[in-house]
């Protein structure tokens, strides 16, 4: 009596051949993607400068404003980027913006029993189609509000001037 030993096959249908000609193609991108070697990224020179901002602290209490002094690194308070160091510090009359109800227009108004901290920061930046970028990663851009902080404080406001230092 002879034993039946059935050989191996493989049976595929059409839908299994597509799943494991995919699943092949994936795991050669991916172990491609490994083993390759990364470009390397030149730095640009001239795409490298020095920008000078200025941040708008909104509504402190008068005469905390002092604690800004010159020097001073300010970094953001949300991704921990350095942004730069204190240049200068000013305090002024701290104003929102409200509605006149006789001219049915918005005005701006002084804020009593609070001061705005205008404080300037220069920094070491990079400079694409996209403006100026600070600390590795933080856009600095008018119009856009920040959250700061520095030895001792905390701050947030818009950032309100911006500009390129030459030379």
């Amino acid at each position: 009596m002879e034993q039946n030993t059935s050989k191996f096959r493989l049976k595929l249908n059409l839908f299994d051949g597509i799943v494991l000609v995919l699943a092949l193609a994936a795991a050669a991108f991916l172990l491609w993607r490994a083993v390759k070697a990364d470009a390397p990224v030149q730095a640009d020179p001239a795409a490298t400068t020095t920008v000078r901002y200025t941040i708008r602290f909104k509504r402190w209490i008068p005469g905390t404003s002092e604690i800004i002094q010159p020097g001073d690194q300010i970094a953001d308070n949300i991704k921990n980027y350095e942004v730069g160091k204190v240049v200068s510090a000013q305090a002024v009359p701290s104003t929102m913006q409200v509605a006149d109800q006789e001219s049915r227009r918005w005005v701006w108004a002084e804020l009593e029993g609070f001061e705005d901290v205008l404080v300037t920061v220069e920094s070491p930046c990079t400079v694409s189609d996209r403006g100026f970028t600070v600390g590795g990663g933080y856009e600095v851009r008018v119009g856009t509000t920040g959250f700061f902080r520095g030895e001792g404080y905390m701050g947030s406001g818009p950032i309100v001037a911006v500009e390129e230092v030459r030379g």
